[in-house]
């Protein structure tokens, strides 16, 4: 009875995702607030749901577009949340937020060249070049090193190309 449930719940998220993804990779959600409150209710049931590219979609939505504080911090959160279970994208934004906030401090810079190394490792291209750009300007508390500040050069080259064609 329990897989049963498991499955009906996952075809949910499932259901509830592409409704609400669908919407927004379309622009479609922006044609109407109703219909925006429509795929965000549908992306925060799968999300709910503990589907994975939800709580991705959901994170960017609210830590980026966000109406308010309370909204950006929920999606700040959910992207340490899919940082942490390892997904390259949230890593690099999560990131990016830890940098944009009005006092950066050490201990955000030192977490932001964490997630950042964890996303270049996974081939995350932009991560590379921000862990490149760092080590050459001795930024993000590393020291500056041109043989890895070159060695992630090289590897957005490859992370790039790579990403050209698989296009």
């Amino acid at each position: 009875m329990k897989t049963n449930n498991s499955l009906k719940s996952a075809i949910l998220a499932a259901l509830y995702y592409g409704i609400g993804g669908f919407l927004f990779r379309f622009g479609m959600a922006g044609w109407h607030r109703k219909l925006h409150e429509f795929a965000m209710k549908q992306l925060q049931k799968a999300s709910h749901k503990q589907h994975p590219k939800a709580q991705q979609l959901m994170a960017k939505l609210l830590a980026y577009r966000g109406e308010g504080v309370l909204d950006k911090r929920a999606g700040v959160d959910l992207l340490a949340l899919q940082a942490q279970k390892g997904d390259a994208q949230s890593q690099f934004l999560y990131a990016e937020m830890l940098l944009k906030s009005e006092a950066i401090s050490s201990q955000s810079q030192t977490q932001a060249a964490k997630w950042y190394l964890a996303a270049a490792e996974q081939g995350h291209a932009m991560a590379a070049l921000r862990l490149s750009k760092a080590y050459r300007q001795g930024q993000l508390g590393l020291k500056a090193d041109p043989n890895l500040a070159d060695y992630w050069s090289t590897q957005f080259m490859q992370h790039s190309k790579n990403m050209s064609l698989d296009s």
